[in-house]
């Protein structure tokens, strides 16, 4: 049997108050103003935990650790929850309740109540040992890969990604992006944590948008190590925003969407993340004000921030996207991906065409 890499499995502790193990947390009170989201490249440092609290750099760049002695610290402490990005600290993490709003850092409730969200002094944790982490446009040499013809195109530094599909949409901005997915089967043993998405980045990789379909427990964004269920996110620098979770199933039909409105002439725009389970016909959403354009695209990622064999993977080997429909400011995008495969466990390998992708591995 082929192995993964070994991580930390730990249960971490709660995200904010939460109204049900598998249910929304009450987000933070008032505090002051988050920060600056300001574009840049993402830094870097290999210091402890300790010596980073409290240090972020300026300007509210996201603000990575690749550090296995800062890992394994914040896993003992209990405090942090794994992200799409890495790992965050709890008090970087923010969940808000369905068809809530996001704007300039201000949570507004369905009932009108707002909420500020607290500034992030922690930095984001790279996965221990994760390949190539920040991997940017892929190159042709690689085998199985091309490059993307649309431009340069990266994945969240941090995370652990066995393969993914990117296209950079330059000169145009994304204003919707709408596909469906299958619910893989389950894994024949719990233990892992599995993030299967598509979403949309900022160009320099700071702000991500997306849909992510996950098997396994996760803090108390959800408790139960044996289930899918689909959570919505929304990541700038290093601090997230998740909607409601929803209990999904093998051979469900998930339609995940980003749409955008009141656009400026800037690619600013107003979103709203949805994602759909057509056989049970249950939804979550809520909406978000960006202040960047998104002009990179993730198709179909398979990201796996903890396993310890293949045995933990879905029997059926197989996550499968279907139906992408993308239009930017000019018209309808068609993507001509570059596919990569950053940390290939279990012989994964990704196929794609415009508007479809497959996953492949060996459970």
């Amino acid at each position: 049997m082929i192995q993964i890499r070994r991580h930390f499995r730990v249960w971490l502790a709660p995200v904010a108050v939460s109204a049900a193990a598998f249910g929304l947390a009450v987000p933070a009170q008032a505090q002051s103003a988050v920060p600056s989201r300001a574009a840049g490249t993402p830094v870097t440092s290999t210091q402890s935990l300790q010596s980073l609290v409290g240090h972020a750099p300026a300007g509210g760049k996201r603000w990575i650790v690749n550090d296995p002695v800062a890992y394994g610290q914040a896993v003992r402490s209990k405090e942090w929850v794994r992200t799409p990005s890495g790992l965050s600290d709890t008090g970087c993490v923010f969940h808000v309740p369905d068809h809530a709003t996001v704007t300039n850092g201000l949570i507004r409730l369905p009932s009108g109540a707002t909420h500020q969200l607290k500034p992030c002094e922690y930095p984001t944790l790279a996965y221990p040992g994760a390949a190539k982490a920040g991997v940017t446009k892929p190159s042709a040499s690689e085998p199985g890969a091309t490059a993307a013809a649309g431009g340069p195109c990266g994945f969240a530094k941090g995370g652990d990604y066995w393969a993914a599909s990117c296209y950079g949409s330059q000169p145009t901005w994304v204003t919707s992006m709408v596909q469906d997915q299958a619910v893989p089967s389950n894994a024949a043993k719990t233990g892992a944590l599995i993030f299967l998405w598509g979403g949309l980045e900022d160009g320099k990789g700071d702000t991500l948008l997306q849909d992510v379909l996950t098997w396994g427990a996760n803090g108390n964004i959800v408790t139960n190590p044996d289930i899918w269920y689909v959570t919505p996110w929304y990541l700038w620098a290093n601090t997230s925003v998740i909607g409601p979770s929803i209990h999904v199933h093998p051979v469900d039909t998930i339609v995940q969407s980003l749409t955008a409105s009141d656009c400026n002439s800037s690619g600013d725009c107003t979103w709203v993340l949805k994602a759909t389970d057509t056989t049970l016909g249950t939804s979550t959403s809520y909406t978000v004000g960006s202040e960047v354009p998104f002009t990179l695209v993730l198709g179909a990622v398979m990201e796996v921030p903890s396993g310890e064999g293949c045995v933990e993977t879905p029997t059926n080997g197989h996550a499968a996207f279907r139906n992408l429909v993308m239009e930017g400011n000019t018209g309808t995008i068609t993507p001509d991906w570059g596919n990569n495969t950053p940390d290939p466990q279990c012989s994964v390998s990704i196929t794609t065409t415009p508007t479809a992708a497959d996953i492949l591995w060996k459970p």
